[in-house]
This record gives structure tokens, C-alpha cells and sequence, in this order.
């Protein structure tokens, strides 16, 4: 089923199925590799999740988790990486095993805390998730409740079946591991704080780039883009979005080399760090102000906002968080366009959207309550329907008594 090739530094490092060992894969080689990066927070915060998780396990009961979601590996064990193949994590009550193709075996040094790393050759990925499988049920008893989560498009649906075909039971946990993570630690609130100053420079960049004599949505959005990568530490998972003139009434529209129009134009994107993001939206208007039908749009995204962060505290649910925001609103005008999304979890995330956790959003029928510790995105985005719109917005973290404010600057429209 596999050899075990490495032990006493870091992980046990274990080939599956029949790939030969490779020649490059030597202590020394190891050694080297776990010294270039580490882990984005040390070993107690990994700890301290992992045995947050084991709790949870214990209560349901599960035997163990098959994590898939490549933004919860990283947070339970600090692995990740470019490539998109399944690279799953198994943890049980005892123990962490990360399953790999070979040519991420170098990340996973570089990276990961999990205490077994297992590989196959890279030509047989495609049947690596049977290799992952068989190994994984080596560990536990048959009959083993594993929890998966079902819901993501990171986990294969030929998993499921590789499982109960090893005489496993598959539980669907109800997002145990992205429950955990809506409540974020001090370190993590501190990447948070971090990434908000990086998107700051974004803001700023995009709104310098829209005075510039010719510019484009597209000159737009790559003045942003530079000034978030310049000097990060990852790429965000979305954006930047740009989106201007009639464009910005088409939800999810962005740079097409279109010259700026004389109204709003939206922009939407996040600084990261360490994959941690915080996203704003942004609205200029150059050569002038904004027309009445613009000036209502961007009256009720500065609402929205405002109400979210006036309402939402710690023990406050998110269903009131939505309803009092709606009582702000009033009734919409026929012709305006909005999502009736108040507020959507936000921390970790990896491609393809910031959006990459468990479904807890402020809308009014989410009755659970709000934790210190939660942090959100406000996505105030008005539109009258291809013809204009405008987006305001902040993240922020959920405090005792109320909200603080992450992003940087007021939810406003910026006139150049």
C-alpha cells in the first residue's frame, strides 16, 4: 500500500501504489525545504484548531474528517498551493495525514504542519484519489463514521463512493470545519488588519488611475492590481472588478478596455495576506457629480452600510442585522436592482471567489447569532438595472458591543 521514506524531520513522508522512490526526495533536501517558507502562523495556532475540530468531531460523533476544500486544509494544517487536484486532509482523533501527487510534495514541506505527508506519481492523479482512499481506511476501523463535506465543488463525488466501497460510513458534518473558521483567532484578525492595508493601496492606486488622461476600465483595474501584488505575500482569489458607464448596471461585469464614462465607475477587489482577504467596493465619478438617479444609488449603498455596522454586536442575530438594514432601506424604487445579501463571511479563502467558507449570511432568515471574532463583507451594491450602479462597502469584525471597521477610508463616492 505504501513505504514509509522519511522519518525524524518534520512529517513521516509515505509513497502509494507503485511509483518509484524518487532520487531527489532525501533528508537533506527535506531539511532544506522546511527552512525556505513555514507555515503562515505557528504550531499552537494549528493546534489550537485541530483541537477545536476534535471537539466538534467528538460531539457528533465522527471517527474522523476527509477535508477537501483547499482554504480549510491550509487552515488546519497550513498547506497550499497553485495546483487544483485533490489533495485532501484526514484527520482523526490522533492524527493528520495529507494526501499528495508528488510534485506537491516540495509545498507540503514548505508549508504544512500535518504529521504524515502521503504521495503518488503526478501521471496517476487521476487515480491517486483511489490511492488516498485505500490509505485512509488503513488507519481507521471499517465502519468508521467519516465526515465529508458534500456541499463544495473541491470534494469529487467518486470520493464518496471510494469510501463506502472501503466499508466506511460517510456523515455529512454540516460544515464543521468552515463553522469553525467564521470566528477568527487574534492572528487571523491581525492578517485581516494587514490585508485591509493592502487593499487601501489598491483604493488608491485605482482612484489615481482614473484621472488619468485615456484611461480605461482596464488601465483602471491594472493600476489596482499592481498596487495590490507590488509587494504581497499571495493573490487574491476574485477581481479586480471594474466596471463603468452603462457596464456597471450588469451585475459581475468588469474591464473590457472600455474608456471611463462620465459617471460611476465601480470598482470591487481585496488585499490579501497570507490568503486572508478584505474586500472593498469603490465608486468614482470624474468630470463632475453624480446625476439624481446615481445620487439615490449611492444614498442607499451608503444606508445599507451604515446600518449593518450600527446594528450588528456580538449575540445579535444575523437575521436582525438584514431586517433592521432593510427598515433602513425603505421599499426600493421599481427600477433599482439589489441582491437583499447584507453581509457574507470573509478570512481565508483560495480561488475562485474570497466567498469560501460556511453559508452564514446576513439575510433575514439566518437566525443564528453573531460571535466576536466573525468578520464580514457589506456588499452594498445598488443598480438601476444596465444603465448605472454603485458600490459601497466595508469589511469589518464583530466585536462585544458592536462592529469595528477593517477596511480603510469612508463607504463614499470618490470624486476626481
Amino acid at each position: 500500500m505504501g513505504t514509509t521514506e522519511h522519518r525524524g524531520y518534520g512529517p513521516d513522508v509515505t509513497r502509494l501504489g507503485s511509483a518509484p522512490s524518487p532520487g531527489w526526495l532525501t533528508e537533506e533536501n527535506i531539511a532544506s525545504i522546511r527552512a525556505t517558507e513555514g507555515p503562515a502562523f505557528d504550531e499552537a495556532e494549528y493546534a489550537a484548531r485541530l483541537r477545536e475540530l476534535r471537539g466538534r468531531m467528538e460531539r457528533l460523533p465522527l471517527d474522523a474528517m476527509l477535508v477537501f476544500r483547499p482554504s480549510s486544509v491550509e487552515y488546519l494544517c497550513g498547506f497550499h498551493t497553485a495546483e487544483t487536484a485533490p489533495q485532501p486532509l484526514l484527520v482523526t482523533h490522533s492524527a493528520t495525514h495529507l494526501y499528495l501527487p508528488d510534485l506537491e510534495v516540495g509545498r507540503a514541506l514548505a508549508s504544512s504542519v500535518a504529521g504524515s505527508l502521503h504521495y503518488c506519481g503526478y501521471a496517476d492523479a487521476l487515480r491517486g484519489l483511489e490511492l488516498f482512499v485505500r490509505h485512509a481506511a488503513t488507519v481507521l476501523p471499517r465502519g468508521a463514521r467519516v465526515g465529508v463535506e458534500v456541499g463544495h465543488a473541491s470534494t469529487p463525488p467518486r470520493a464518496l463512493e471510494l469510501l463506502r466501497e472501503q466499508g466506511l460510513v460517510v456523515v455529512h458534518p454540516d460544515h464543521l470545519v468552515e463553522r469553525a473558521r467564521l470566528v477568527l483567532s487574534p492572528a487571523e484578525l491581525r492578517r485581516m488588519e494587514e490585508a485591509a492595508a493592502v487593499t487601501q493601496r489598491g483604493v488608491a492606486a485605482g482612484v489615481a488611475a482614473t484621472g488619468a488622461p485615456g484611461a480605461t476600465d482596464s488601465s483602471v483595474a491594472a493600476a489596482i492590481a499592481e498596487a495590490l501584488y507590488r509587494e504581497a505575500d499571495s493573490p487574491s482569489a476574485w477581481g479586480p472588478v471594474v466596471a463603468t458607464g452603462r457596464r456597471g448596471g450588469i451585475p459581475h461585469s468588469s474591464w473590457v478596455g472600455r474608456e471611463l464614462g462620465s459617471g460611476p465607475t465601480f470598482m470591487e477587489f481585496a488585499g490579501t495576506r497570507d490568503r486572508y482577504h478584505a474586500p472593498v467596493m469603490r465608486t468614482v465619478v470624474r468630470d463632475g457629480a453624480l446625476n439624481a438617479a446615481d445620487r439615490r444609488l449611492a444614498e442607499l449603498a451608503r444606508t445599507a452600510v451604515a446600518a449593518v455596522l450600527e446594528t450588528a454586536a456580538d449575540g445579535v442575530t444575523a437575521a436582525q442585522v438584514a431586517v433592521q438594514a432593510g427598515k433602513a432601506l425603505g421599499p426600493l424604487p421599481d427600477d433599482v436592482m439589489f441582491h437583499q445579501l447584507f453581509g457574507y463571511p470573509v478570512g481565508l479563502a483560495h480561488k475562485p471567489h474570497w466567498m469560501d467558507g460556511a453559508p452564514f449570511y446576513l439575510t433575514p432568515d439566518n437566525h443564528e447569532p453573531l460571535v466576536s471574532g466573525m468578520a464580514f463583507h457589506i456588499p452594498g451594491s445598488f443598480r438601476s438595472f444596465g444603465t448605472s450602479g454603485v458600490g459601497l462597502s466595508q469589511t469589518f469584525v464583530v466585536e462585544e458591543h458592536g462592529t469595528r471597521v477593517l477596511t480603510h477610508g469612508p463607504a463614499d463616492v470618490i470624486e476626481v
